[in-house]
């Protein structure tokens, strides 16, 4: 477990994952059980786009740049977090295998606390009601990201049509007969 249990509790109430223990100290305990501190130096990678992940990160102190590469592999900014915003990331690795969407570097010394998958699963198996909750959470982010995404792709759609100057019969027509 982390250094200072109750330091990890006010951290945690203010944290969006885990809002349904606010008020539930005991429960907040049993996550913080399976938190470790980890501490990344100035200009170094916490998270590798592309790469498999295992962990969840809570940004304790510092700032971290979070990054995703274009289909060229061109390096673009989506945010910069920092400590004092009750931010965590990478959280899509509790729930699968799957490699990470995003870099993360740290733009100052950084403190975190890290959760891994293997030790969220143990605790769903001896507290599953407590992992549900926290699960949930999860997926109403997903889903909030994925309204997003498709509101995103329609404006997106609108503009390259209006762009392209075109109906949508013809812009249709041109796109399953491109080769």
């Amino acid at each position: 477990m982390a250094h200072n249990s109750d330091e990890i509790i006010a951290k945690l109430s203010n944290i969006v994952l885990f809002k349904s223990f606010k008020d539930k100290p005991e429960e907040l305990k049993k996550i913080a059980s399976i938190m470790r501190p980890v501490f990344f130096k100035k200009d170094e990678w916490i998270i590798n786009e592309g790469d498999a992940g295992d962990s969840l990160y809570i940004l304790k102190s510092g700032e971290v740049l979070i990054t995703k590469k274009t289909l060229e592999k061109e390096e673009y900014t989506i945010v910069k977090l920092t400590g004092e915003m009750n931010v965590f990331f990478g959280e899509l690795a509790l729930l699968d295998e799957d490699k990470r969407s995003a870099s993360i570097i740290a733009l100052t010394d950084c403190e975190l606390w890290e959760i891994k998958r293997k030790d969220f699963f143990e605790l769903g198996e001896k507290e599953p009601y407590l992992c549900l909750i926290i699960t949930r959470e999860i997926a109403k982010i997903l889903a909030s990201r994925l309204r997003k995404t498709s509101s995103d792709i329609i404006i997106l759609f609108e503009a390259l049509v209006e762009e392209i100057g075109t109906d949508w019969k013809k812009f249709y027509n041109h796109l399953i007969n491109y080769e």
